[in-house]
């Protein structure tokens, strides 16, 4: 963390004797151990709230990415939907259209055949 190497520390450990002295220095090493323990848990919870904190933001933006290709997917499938009730209704007036261009193509013939056939079935109906 402080990149302090060994020989720095012994120099360090040197100093504390000569101005704390041995009596006081075993006190002053388990308070300095204290504060260090102490320091190094805040830095490791800021750090788990740090990285926390960044796979939210992280989740959050891949859920709205995730929304914006469901609200395109959304729009894509109303749009093919209203194309293919186009689709529809030109189909159907296509049909209407042939089925009148095929009743108004039957001759004077085939009305009177067909008028004297239904005239028929009811006078049989009728006589039974």
């Amino acid at each position: 963390m402080f990149d302090i190497g060994f020989s720095e520390l012994l120099l360090f450990g040197v100093i504390a004797l000569i101005v704390l002295g041995p009596e006081k220095l075993p006190q002053a090493a388990r308070t300095a151990g204290q504060w260090y323990a102490k320091l190094r848990r805040t830095v490791s919870t800021l750090q788990s709230e740090i990285e926390a904190e960044l796979d939210l933001a992280e989740t959050r933006q891949q859920m709205q990415n995730e929304l914006a290709k469901i609200r395109q997917t959304e729009s894509d499938m109303k749009r093919e939907l209203a194309e293919m009730r186009g689709s529809m209704q030109k189909f159907e007036q296509s049909q209407n259209q042939s089925l009148d261009a095929s009743h108004q193509s039957i001759t004077p013939y085939d009305k009177d055949h067909q008028q004297n056939t239904t005239s028929s079935f009811i006078k049989q109906e009728a006589d039974q």
